[in-house]
């Protein structure tokens, strides 16, 4: 999705539209694939799916969707919940006002939150998105800081799928740990798909004090 030379109503008008567009087909491409024996043997039917994240290709293309995306034009589709620098880098995450059902045949997933991150220095890649982000926690947790709760979870998960190649770096973050591994889907490149504890709004929620 291209936002050069676009005006900002023009430039969140088409990234709603492709987000009503793709993310149906990159969720239900996610969730028959990680249920397939062959691949993984994951059944995410009764999971929530929290949020995908939209990679953007440049600092350019970042600044001016984030900029578009809280133009009062927008504000009927789209709600800034944070940006913050992570990594050394500015991350956006944005609630849709309305959501995007998905039917993935067996369960029904609601996707209403959009992580954007702009691009790492010395890591182009194509805009598009790039992770879905599962809840397997049973919503008692109400802390995203990582502690032995977050540990024994993440692990029992992971135990339970062992021969996944499992990535663990991000299971050690002070907040919001989770696990996480890469598959490649035909329309959209390689992806992650990620496992955490809480949902992400929540997380930020708890950062910013809204709870």
């Amino acid at each position: 999705m291209t936002t050069t030379n676009k005006p900002k109503d023009r430039i969140a008008s088409d990234f709603l539209s492709y987000l009503h567009e793709r993310v149906p087909s990159f969720v239900t491409t996610i969730v028959a694939k990680l249920k397939t024996s062959e691949y993984y043997d994951i059944d995410v039917t009764n999971l929530q799916a929290d949020h995908v994240c939209y990679r953007t290709e440049s600092i350019q293309q970042y600044t001016e969707l984030v900029k578009a995306l809280q133009c009062s034009e927008a504000s009927d589709s789209f709600i800034l919940l944070v940006e913050s620098e992570i990594g050394g880098r500015p991350i956006s995450t944005f609630k849709l006002l309305q959501p995007i059902e998905i039917d993935s045949g067996n369960s029904l997933h609601r996707i209403d939150v959009v992580e954007i991150p702009s691009p790492k220095e010395g890591s182009p890649y194509d805009a598009g998105l790039e992770h879905i982000e599962f809840v397997i926690g049973d919503g008692k947790h109400n802390s995203p800081i990582n502690d032995e709760v977050h540990a024994t979870a993440l692990d029992a998960w992971m135990r339970s799928y062992p021969s996944v190649a499992w990535n663990t770096k991000a299971c050690h973050k002070e907040c919001n740990p989770d696990v996480s591994f890469k598959m490649e889907l035909c329309d959209y490149g390689k992806v992650s798909v990620k496992f955490h504890l809480m949902p992400l709004e929540a997380v930020i929620k708890f950062e910013t004090g809204a709870i």
